[in-house]
């Protein structure tokens, strides 16, 4: 009795794990070059379009039996055949087939060839029911791929990333693979005239910036070291110099009075009281002539 449910038992293991491997709805197109020009090579040494089917699940798929096409209204296009076991994909596998258009260079050699624009249908082996699709934009760039990337924790959920990505063909997609700026950079302006015309621009601009800022900061300081303009005496001083000659008669007071003024208003006094003249004697030998008398 035990051994009958033993051999039950293992029957119904069986049964589920081929129920698992059959399960092709695991199956998705993971990744499409339309244009490859200096990619990776196919077995013929040549630079074929090519896309990626990918296991998400964790057990293995037989893929065998199942079709491609880029037409939905012809749903067996190509049919992966069954005689080759190498159809089989493991947990998290992926593999590539070229789109050459001559079916009968191998297993992985589809009859129909892609190009920008195009969409890619994985069909299950009962030819009708759609698995998966990848769209290919019209302005996708030679060498680089449209991908899907998983979008959830548990790695259920793939969606199409929106950008141009590296691609990485056999291997599971990441996210954060995209088309870096200096390979758009590179792939926009090869020959580099555009980032030269950018530098040089912000060179410029960088010295017309110092040129005004220097220049302003000179203006400013120039006006801070600006001598203060001469005034003319008021008409209080003029007529306290006029009422000093009037009481004196010397000839000396007036050559005192007249150099103090040459001075003042030289700007060689350095006294700066208001209406006040300082003299201050000097050893100087004609000082001590006497005057004559009269």
């Amino acid at each position: 009795m035990n051994i009958k449910k033993l051999a039950l038992s293992i029957a119904l293991c069986a049964a589920a794990v081929a129920a698992a491997a059959q399960n092709v709805s695991d199956l998705i197109v993971s990744e499409a070059v339309a244009i490859n020009v200096e990619g990776i090579v196919d077995d013929f040494g040549r630079h074929t379009p090519w896309v990626e089917l990918t296991n998400t699940s964790q057990g293995t798929v037989k893929f065998a039996g199942c079709y491609l096409t880029d037409d939905p209204a012809e749903p067996r296009k190509y049919m992966i055949p069954k005689g080759d076991a190498s159809t089989t994909l493991g947990p998290r596998q992926a593999v590539i087939f070229w789109c050459s258009g001559f079916a009968d260079e191998g297993t992985y050699y589809t009859n129909f060839t892609i190009g920008p624009g195009s969409t890619v249908y994985l069909v299950s082996n009962d030819g009708r029911t759609v698995i998966d699709s990848i769209g290919i934009p019209e302005d996708l760039p030679s060498d680089l791929a449209v991908i899907k990337v998983a979008k959830d924790n548990k790695g259920l959920i793939f969606n199409t990333e929106e950008e141009p990505a590296l691609p990485s063909p056999g291997t599971l997609n990441k996210a954060g693979n995209p088309e870096s700026g200096a390979q758009r950079m590179a792939r926009n302006d090869p020959h580099g005239w555009i980032l030269t015309i950018t530098s040089v621009s912000v060179v410029f601009l960088a010295l017309i910036i110092l040129w005004w800022l220097f220049s302003a900061i000179g203006k400013g300081f120039k006006k801070t070291q600006k001598a203060p303009a001469k005034k003319d005496p008021d008409e209080a001083t003029a007529a306290a110099i006029a009422l000093a000659l009037d009481m004196e008669a010397d000839g000396d007071t007036y050559a005192a009075i007249a150099m103090a003024l040459h001075l003042y208003m030289n700007e060689t006094v350095h006294d700066s009281e208001s209406y006040t003249i300082t003299f201050t004697p000097a050893l100087v030998k004609h000082f001590n002539f006497r005057k004559l008398p009269r």
